[in-house]
């Protein structure tokens, strides 16, 4: 499993069509971390990819960012690891975002359930 690091967060590729993304812990996400994401994922893949989300990181994400993240067409599917009641809580907000609602997003409790869904 290939690691990378950017400014704010770990993403991991898990296969040739997935990967985790990581945030550090305390990181307030913006659209100039989104805009590095979404870059940085297009030259990690050349087609259509899924996302592990892993929350399992106290963050914060400003709204317009939260918007902007659902707007990347490559993105297939979306997984979200919530591993507590608050991280739940807000990946749920997530996903309601009218950006997301194209999107297959499902919130998990169990991140290898999480995993399972998207291969």
């Amino acid at each position: 499993m290939d690691r990378h690091q950017i400014s704010f967060a770990k993403i991991y590729v898990i296969r040739q069509d997935i990967a985790e993304i990581i945030v550090d812990t305390g990181a307030d996400i913006d659209l100039k971390m989104v805009a590095e994401i979404h870059q940085y994922l297009l030259l990690l893949f050349s087609d259509s990819f899924s996302l592990l989300i892993n929350k399992s990181n106290a963050y914060s994400t400003q709204l317009d960012a939260l918007i902007q993240f659902g707007t990347l067409s490559a993105i297939n599917k979306i997984a979200v690891f919530a591993p507590n009641r608050l991280a739940q809580m807000s990946a749920d907000f997530s996903a309601s975002i009218p950006s997301s609602a194209n999107l297959n997003i499902q919130v998990f409790t169990d991140r290898d359930e999480a995993l399972a869904w998207l291969v």
